[in-house]
């Protein structure tokens, strides 16, 4: 129960944290000098605790930035940061695993393409608008891994980090920020 809760909780500060870094940079939000690479830095440490979460998360977690880097999506001192807190972490934490990297890698490049194309290049709205930033690209292919090998609790923290980080966002958004 205490794993499950401590996943829980890990997955929904990755989320948060990565929004408010993403909202700090580009979107209006302001707080103090240096709260964007804080925030950087707080996504980065919350996303390396589900590196050393396990195996399978860990590899996740590197098809995720690695789809970021391929989509271009890290654009800001505090993303490269993050990222690179990951990645390391990986790097001396995690084994390879490109059963598992490959197919999340695959889905994160080309869902995560499709929604930037929607998003940025069409200037989407309506109903479109709302399935592509609620990212199911990653709840649902760790539901269909959790189905395939019995273990959800990727999908746990995939669906939490989401949760989050869409919350943050209509917050945010909610008070003319974002």
């Amino acid at each position: 129960m205490y794993e499950l809760l401590y996943l829980i909780a890990v997955s929904a500060l990755f989320g948060y944290s990565m929004k408010v870094a993403d909202l700090l940079d580009e979107h209006g939000l302001k707080w103090f000098r240096d709260a964007d690479l804080l925030m950087g830095a707080a996504w980065g440490a919350f996303g390396s605790l589900l590196v050393l979460y396990d195996a399978v998360m860990a590899n996740i977690l590197l098809a995720m930035i690695a789809g970021f880097v391929l989509r271009r999506r890290l654009d800001y001192e505090n993303h490269v940061l993050a990222s690179m807190l990951i990645v390391i972490s990986f790097l001396l934490f995690a084994p390879f695993d490109y059963t598992v990297f490959l197919p999340f890698f695959l889905v994160f490049v080309i869902f995560g393409t499709l929604k930037d194309y929607y998003d940025d290049v069409l200037h989407g709205k309506g109903w479109a608008f709302v399935l592509t930033e609620a990212m199911l690209y990653y709840p649902i292919p760790t539901a269909i891994y959790g189905v395939l090998t019995g273990a959800w609790m990727p999908f746990v923290a995939f669906t939490t980090y989401t949760l989050a980080y869409d919350f943050t966002k209509l917050a945010y958004l909610r008070r003319g920020i974002g």
